[in-house]
């Protein structure tokens, strides 16, 4: 009886303690690998995140080193490309025109590249417009339906400069950019 009692006070209940023991331990050992696994995959997908990141960010600087070493070669076509523009612009009525658009025709082979999209397409057809203005102002002479060919090609001439300009893209110097320069006072004599 007495061992019995021991048995049934003492023995089952440190067995069956000792059993929920154990399955805890189990369950803790699959809830681990469980949280291991989702860690795993979570620092997987970080990983495949920070990787693509990276190679942004290089590309991103590449293309930033790049602007940069080209910037000077770019403010300077813009500046030619504007002389140019200004030369056929005060050429455009004369017997020249036609050695300036060869001037410009040459200078946008070698150097449209650095031009932006629009300016190399406004110088473009800037010169091309200049070399016809002279003929359709021959041929539209007296007509008036001939002028708004010949003020729409001439505005296409004039366009250029204008998105030239906009294309250097320089920042303000500021309000005094624009005053004129006042002339120096007289001297009183």
């Amino acid at each position: 009886m007495i061992v019995l009692f021991l048995f049934k006070n003492y023995v089952t209940p440190y067995i069956r303690k000792k059993g929920e023991n154990l399955a805890t331990k189990q369950d803790i050992r699959k809830i681990t690998d469980e949280i291991e696994k989702v860690r795993s995959v979570y620092a997987k997908h970080l990983e495949d995140i920070s990787q693509q990141n990276r190679l942004i960010l290089e590309q991103a600087k590449q293309k930033h080193e790049l602007r940069v070493a080209a910037l000077d070669r770019r403010l300077e076509a813009h500046q030619q490309a504007f002389t140019l523009w200004r030369r056929l612009l005060h050429k455009v009525h004369d017997e020249e025109i036609g050695k300036i658009v060869l001037e410009c025709q040459e200078w946008w082979v070698k150097n449209c590249l650095y031009l932006d999209a629009e300016s190399r397409a406004a110088f473009r057809d800037a010169y091309h417009a200049a070399f016809l203005h002279r003929d359709l102002v021959d041929g539209y002479r007296g007509n008036p339906e001939g002028s708004e060919k010949i003020i729409e090609n001439f505005k296409v001439i004039t366009d250029a400069g204008e998105q030239i300009v906009e294309a250097a893209e320089l920042p303000s110097l500021g309000e005094k950019e624009y005053k004129p320069i006042d002339p120096p006072e007289s001297v009183e004599d």
